[in-house]
């Protein structure tokens, strides 16, 4: 599977973007009950802080520096694993107590803390700097007294706690990213087997269905109403085509068994009705052509196979349709031009081409004024034939020229002026498709260009 096509599918996106759209919102979510809980925290740190400052006081009150030194000498046990730090001094700045060396540089912090850097006091007499937060006061005599508490778990708590929601979000949108792309890749593996048997249903094989895997999910129930749906239009196709047939068939027989009699009337007849029995041969045969090219283009339509193909040298087909058509052109007084470069063959069906090259250039004598030209050229490159039918005629307007492909569609200028059914250009398109090629029709300034590209690839 293709990277580029899945990190660029639909599922993949909308994937993304919802676990990016989760993660901002759980982690306001998160943030909120992280600034709650700081809050509560802190509250808890600063009223531990109040409650030790207060006892402190007390025995300061009861027992001087005496009783201060007993309080903190029995808080700053081992076992008893305190976390706040003491220290009193006197009017000069003299440590009395505590387990802080000096008096610390104090700054203010809010709601009447103070907030002071300090080296820790350690046993083997080297210290380490933290930040503290604490609450001090003045005692009688000029006497000082400070209780603080470490502040760095304190931030390494925050620390943590922001740590954990950044990777949090970090691994849920990972983690989305990787669940999208198996999403997308299990959703584009069925839609290419949806589009697998559409691109096979285009080519005309009707019985083609999508494969229905098992299991009761909604993308399986569409699947079954697409199957369905596909089963009812091949069976009003086949239907349609049936009719088509029958009629095409049933007039066909004695139409020809009219065109018969009327020739046998005109060989019986007297010469005044003879003009009038060859204008309804004439009609017969038009009606005979028609009901023909009918009966051809739903053959081609209902062909998925390819039994008649060969390769076939596209040169030597133009050269032969170009031969029988000259003639015809040196009666009207135009000129007939065949440019060809390289060799061109493809694998084909050898009469199809045949007949589709005889329509396009026929089609562009028709509608060609006297003293015109017809050009007919063909290249070949990696991939594809290119065959170009060229007039200075009339043209089509842009607006009808896909209309052209449509069986018995004529333009109205056209109708009254040149004979013909609406069905050479209808055959055109028929024999492209088999041949899973592509037409399409632009301005000559004046006229119409015809191409024509057919695939080199077998089809």
């Amino acid at each position: 599977m293709n990277l580029n096509r899945i990190l660029s599918s639909f599922t993949f996106r909308f994937s993304l973007i919802y676990i990016i759209v989760l993660s901002v919102a759980v982690t306001v979510v998160l943030g909120i009950v992280y600034a709650v809980y700081s809050y509560q925290f802190t509250n808890e740190v600063h009223n531990a802080i109040d409650s030790e400052f207060n006892a402190l006081l007390k025995q300061y009150e009861q027992g001087g520096e005496a009783g201060v030194e007993r309080f903190i000498k029995e808080r700053s046990q081992p076992h008893r694993g305190s976390v706040f730090f003491y220290l009193l001094v006197d009017e000069r700045g003299h440590k009395l107590a505590g387990n802080l060396s000096e008096w610390p540089q104090l700054s203010p912090y809010p709601r009447n803390w103070l907030n002071f850097d300090q080296y820790l006091l350690r046993e083997d007499d080297f210290g380490d700097g933290s930040d503290f937060v604490g609450r001090s006061a003045e005692m009688e005599a000029g006497n000082r007294l400070l209780v603080a508490r470490n502040y760095d778990d304190v931030r390494s708590y925050y620390k943590l706690v922001a740590g954990i929601l950044i990777r949090g979000m970090i691994v849920t949108i990972s983690l989305g990213a990787i669940g999208g792309a198996i999403m997308s890749q299990i959703f584009l593996r069925r839609i290419e087997s949806i589009n697998r048997s559409i691109d096979a249903i285009m080519d005309g094989d009707l019985s083609e269905r999508i494969p229905v895997q098992p299991g009761g999910s909604e993308y399986e129930l569409l699947v079954k109403n697409l199957n369905a749906m596909l089963h009812r239009i091949e069976s009003l196709m086949a239907g349609m085509k049936q009719v088509s047939d029958n009629i095409a068939h049933d007039l066909r027989t004695p139409l020809t068994r009219l065109r018969n009699h009327l020739s046998e009337l005109q060989i019986e007849g007297d010469a005044t009705a003879d003009s009038k029995v060859q204008s309804l041969i004439e009609e017969a045969d038009g009606i005979l052509g028609t009901f023909n090219a009918l009966l051809r283009i739903a053959r081609i339509e209902s062909d998925s196979g390819h039994s008649a193909f060969c390769h076939v040298s596209v040169n030597v087909l133009l050269q032969d349709v170009v031969e029988f058509y000259e003639p015809l052109c040196s009666d009207r007084g135009q000129r007939l031009e065949l440019s060809i470069h390289g060799e061109t063959g493809l694998w084909a069906d050898r009469d199809l081409f045949f007949q589709m090259l005889a329509n396009l250039v026929d089609n562009a004598i028709k509608y060609t004024p006297g003293g015109g030209a017809i050009q007919v050229s063909a290249h070949q490159d990696a991939e594809w034939v290119e065959i170009m039918v060229a007039d200075n005629g009339p043209g089509i307007p842009e607006p009808e020229r896909e209309k052209v492909f449509q069986r018995f569609y004529r333009l109205e200028a056209s109708r009254s002026l040149l004979p013909g059914n609406g069905l050479g250009l209808s055959l055109v398109a028929a024999v492209v498709q088999l041949h899973q090629g592509t037409v399409r029709l632009e301005g000559n300034n004046p006229g119409l260009r015809v191409l024509v590209r057919i695939p080199l690839a077998k089809s």
